[in-house]
């Protein structure tokens, strides 16, 4: 298929959609009730009740005609973690950070152990020589990722992420070896407003990372990646931090209308 092409739509189905969503808003409500609510014929609206109905997905009461949505929407609702709802708002700001500096960008949560890379530019980007990077793992203390992470995490946070590290020994880590230099790593990135690393997680690259919160929770972090031979970290900080900034308080300032539950670490407080 051409790039150009274009699937037709599914009126059906959008309508249907339009129906569930219109049952969400009404509450209990009846054919006519929604056909005027959503504007769709009324004899279509009796066809796709009466499919969702039989489909388990609506629910008719008797007494009245009125139909509403059974809880098999809430086990789909349930099923959309945080972190789903996190991504889906990170990947446009990050082509739009694309688009500012062309170098690639990585989006990486650590959890169940280790960190790991949840969206990514890297496909889109003609700077990268690495294309498939969502899923991939990143090293805790030698990625700017994962320094930036650790250095706006509470000190209750740092032991849990520490302890899991260890158990999970995920590039053999060890929390008493890596004890002073991670605090050291805190120390320098808050110094500097941002993370650094420089061949840490492959010889050829480098990095400056940002971490991303909501309210007083630590999310995750953002990165911006380029060669080692075409600049400094210092270098890039210079040309890039402002935009790198601008993308993750951008972020924060929509995450922060979600309704988010206990995802995430615990901010630090200065």
């Amino acid at each position: 298929m051409q790039q150009n092409d274009v699937y037709p739509r599914v009126r059906a189905l959008e309508r249907g959609l339009e129906l569930i969503g219109a049952l969400s808003d009404l509450g209990w409500a009846n054919p006519g009730e929604l056909a005027k609510y959503t504007g769709i014929h009324r004899a279509t609206v009796y066809r796709l009740l009466f499919t969702l109905e039989q489909a388990g997905y609506v629910y008719l009461r008797p007494g009245d005609g009125r139909y509403f949505l059974t809880t098999r929407f809430r086990r789909f609702a349930d099923s959309v973690k945080d972190e789903d709802w996190v991504v889906q708002v990170i990947g446009p700001y990050l082509g739009r950070l694309l688009s500012q500096v062309q170098w690639p960008s990585d989006f990486a949560t650590f959890s169940s152990g280790h960190l790991e890379i949840r969206e990514s530019t890297h496909r889109f980007s003609p700077m990268s020589v690495n294309r498939a990077m969502v899923g991939k793992t990143r090293p805790l203390l030698r990625s700017a990722l994962g320094v930036a992470i650790l250095s706006e995490v509470a000190d209750e946070s740092l032991e849990q992420i520490l302890d899991l590290a260890s158990i999970m020994k995920h590039d053999g880590f060890s929390k008493e070896a890596v004890r002073h230099e991670l605090q050291q790593l805190r120390l320098q990135a808050r110094e500097r407003g941002y993370a650094e690393s420089s061949g840490g997680t492959e010889p050829n690259i480098s990095a400056i990372a940002y971490p991303v919160c909501w309210r007083n929770r630590v999310l995750g972090a953002i990165n911006i990646m380029f060669f080692r031979s075409s600049m400094t970290p210092a270098k890039a900080a210079e040309r890039y931090l402002d935009a790198l900034h601008e993308c993750v308080h951008d972020i924060e300032r929509e995450l922060d209308s979600l309704p988010l539950g206990e995802y995430g670490w615990l901010r630090y407080k200065p």
